[in-house]
């Protein structure tokens, strides 16, 4: 991983990741909140490769495509879940090998970093503090708490300055939505495949490069040139 004092290029200058399985692997505490959801409301168990589709996309249009819900039931299966993954399930995770050292890397070569999520506010707020990244970006966007579906898109072109040039900016995301909404808006898609894609899922979407580890996705964003 790249140290302050090297010289560093950028390939671009403004960088925003998604958080469920770009940042952080939070997959045990979603699942596990999801299954607890469903035993509340007394519906069947899921077995853990479709429990495992519910992290990145907004809960509400997950548990209605995979639970059969209406949009009441999947209202009453968020507050459900939230009332074990706000408490237990947000710090069932783990931040990925190398993440912490990208993130200081991008910042101290001048780049802007944020996080554009599906997650609601609060919540990536309080990881970003809790892991102690939050001093490392420019910007946290998620969503609110009474909103049931995300638009990506939207989320992506409110996290990203006014006036930016879309061809230095980038998204870096683990889902199809991610690298869908990128390219919808004009800006770099680039598939984090350390996360919770299904195999060949990001370049299907269109990723222009697609990355196994943090460390490859480093040396993809960060140009190291020494003796400068």
């Amino acid at each position: 991983m790249l140290e302050a004092s090297d010289f560093m290029l950028l390939r671009y200058s403004h960088c925003l990741f998604d958080f469920d399985g770009t940042v952080a692997d939070t997959g045990d505490g979603i699942t596990r909140s999801v299954a607890y959801s469903l035993e509340k409301m007394g519906y069947p168990a899921l077995p853990e490769a479709t429990l495992s589709r519910f992290i990145g996309p907004p809960l509400h249009d997950s548990y209605k495509e995979y639970c059969g819900m209406t949009d009441e039931e999947a209202d009453t299966a968020i507050l459900r879940y939230r009332e074990r993954y706000v408490d237990i399930g947000l710090y069932e995770s783990h931040l990925y090998p190398g993440i912490v050292q990208l993130l200081q890397s991008l910042h101290d070569a001048g780049a802007y970093v944020g996080i554009a999520s599906a997650k609601p506010q609060f919540m990536l707020e309080r990881l970003a503090a809790y892991y102690e990244i939050d001093s490392l970006l420019n910007t946290i966007f998620g969503v609110g708490l009474q909103r049931h579906s995300a638009d990506k898109r939207d989320l992506i072109l409110r996290a990203l300055p006014e006036g930016v040039d879309l061809k230095r900016a980038c998204m870096v995301g683990d889902r199809l939505y991610d690298i869908e909404a990128a390219r919808a808006v004009g800006i770099g898609a680039i598939g984090a495949d350390y996360g919770y894609a299904l195999p060949g899922e990001l370049a299907r979407a269109g990723a222009e490069v697609v990355f196994t580890s943090v460390s490859e996705l480093a040396a993809y964003l960060i140009i190291e040139e020494r003796g400068q």
